[in-house]
């Protein structure tokens, strides 16, 4: 049976990441420089939400940027070209077995690029690695999203980042990202085609269409944008309720 991809992360196009991170820590959502993908010329920041997390990403050497290229590298070549408009850029699944989901989407016909090791150097100057694929193209103008498989099993890399600080409770206790809500042309081929991708079948939700992890959904909603719109976030505390727009991203608490 095929294995049902984890939402891992969600990026965040940003031109600024330390006012970024300012601007997340004045409501209460930690995040921590990431350090520098020297091969693509971009940094970024984290927050974790167990291990699920948002990925603010920016560019800081545009010469190293501007030679990416979209296949092999789409959300990153995203993140670049799309820049100052800041907004959603797309997701990345995690998987223990990145050469089965390879082999399973190139099957389904998915315009799978090769796997290779992304790299990224922290702060403190280590260098941490990872398995990664990208998928080439647009779906009906919807950015792809893309796969890694991390070093260590969810239980070691969850106790890893612990042990570095980075894993930490937020102010509201609690809080996680619950949606991410794509506003697209056709949402019912949309949800049809990411469900294929992640290996679960999409549930109908009078108009919307939904992807269900348990804790945690993808929405798709008839909308011109052809992106992700919107986070949903949960447990929020004093939050709930409020509603705030960084750039084209609109963050509602509940």
């Amino acid at each position: 049976m095929a294995e049902n991809l984890k939402w891992d992360h969600t990026i965040i196009d940003v031109n600024d990441i330390n006012e970024a991170i300012k601007w997340f820590d004045e409501k209460g959502i930690v995040f921590h420089n990431g350090g520098k993908h020297e091969q693509w010329g971009t940094s970024n920041a984290v927050s974790y939400f167990g291990l699920n997390y948002i990925e603010l990403m920016s560019v800081y050497n545009p010469e190293l940027a501007s030679h990416v290229k979209r296949d092999g590298a789409t959300s990153i070549y995203d993140c670049i070209h799309d820049l100052p408009d800041q907004h959603i850029n797309t997701i990345g699944f995690r998987t223990d077995d990145i050469e089965a989901v390879h082999e399973r989407l190139l099957s389904q016909n998915f315009p799978v690029e090769d796997i290779q090791t992304g790299t990224r150097r922290d702060p403190k100057g280590n260098l941490i690695t990872w398995k990664i694929f990208f998928v080439r193209n647009k779906f009906f103008q919807v950015p792809y999203p893309y796969v890694v498989q991390w070093n260590d099993s969810d239980y070691i890399r969850k106790e890893n980042l612990i042990k570095k600080n980075l894993l930490v409770e937020h102010p509201r206790k609690g809080i996680m990202v619950k949606q991410a809500i794509y506003r697209v042309t056709n949402p019912e081929i949309m949800a049809i085609k990411w469900g294929q991708f992640v290996g679960i079948a999409p549930i109908r939700d009078d108009k919307d269409y939904v992807i269900d992890f348990g804790d945690r959904q993808i929405v798709f909603k008839s909308g011109q944008n052809n992106y992700i719109t919107d986070l949903v976030f949960g447990n929020s505390g004093d939050l709930a309720g409020k509603s705030f727009e960084f750039g084209d991203a609109s963050l509602h608490f509940e």
